[in-house]
């Protein structure tokens, strides 16, 4: 039987786990004092302990041990996204790009965006139930919603934004450097406008190409996502 695994950003200053954990452990999972469980931090560590108490709504566990550690990856994928009217499919991008290991996730408003705000509470829940089903170690930031001059005057890293050209421009592969902290910029369904595509270059964003065909805003991510990973695969 596996062990159930938990999600515990305080894990080191707090012996227990937050409601909503608490609340799946207990009437979800029946778990029961002396049962072992994992927990993740969402910043590198896995640890073993033991539930000690369920007093009412909570769950106390005990003494942690270090199962796991993983340290600063080598590289890092921040990926900024405009997301779609549909925010179904932008929480099934979150939880993909989750599933495969993403540092950040970032939504933003341009031109042609079908969506000028977005509630993040729901995604973050949809990053922690990713974190926990891959067992992944670092928990995605999400942050939005930035305009698009806060996202394309960014400093540092390595610049790159999905660009639907004739012709068109080099594959992902072919620009991106190996090892490095990526920031990734995808673009509504409706494109950038060529004004924000000039000033993407104008701020030193290189465009790249994911292929011949025109992808779904949260297809592209997932593929950017992947690519990034296969590029860095010793």
């Amino acid at each position: 039987m596996s062990i159930a695994v938990f999600y515990a950003p305080n894990a080191k200053d707090s012996s227990y786990l937050s409601e909503e954990e608490s609340f799946h452990a207990i009437r979800v999972l029946r778990l029961r004092e002396g049962e072992t469980i994992h927990l993740l931090d969402g910043r590198g560590s896995k640890f073993s302990t033991i539930i000690t108490a369920i007093e009412g709504k909570n769950i106390a566990f005990g003494a942690l041990e270090v199962v796991e550690s993983e340290p600063t990856p080598a590289y890092k994928i921040h990926l900024y996204v405009a997301p779609t009217k549909q925010m179904e499919r932008m929480e099934w991008m979150v939880e993909k790009c989750g599933e495969f290991g993403i540092h950040g996730i970032h939504f933003f408003a341009s031109k042609n965006s079908e969506r000028k705000e977005i509630k993040l509470q729901r995604l973050e829940k949809t990053a922690i139930s990713a974190l926990k089903q891959s067992k992944n170690l670092y928990l995605p930031e999400i942050t939005g919603l930035h305009t698009f001059k806060e996202v394309t005057s960014k400093e540092g890293g390595e610049k790159l934004f999905a660009f639907i050209s004739n012709p068109p421009v080099d594959f992902l592969s072919k620009v991106a450097s190996k090892g490095q902290e990526y920031h990734i910029l995808v673009g509504p369904e409706g494109d950038f406008t060529p004004e924000e595509s000039a000033d993407l270059k104008k701020n030193n964003w290189k465009p790249f190409s994911l292929g011949k065909s025109i992808l779904r805003t949260e297809t592209a991510g997932i593929a950017v996502c992947h690519a990034l990973h296969i590029l860095n695969i010793d």
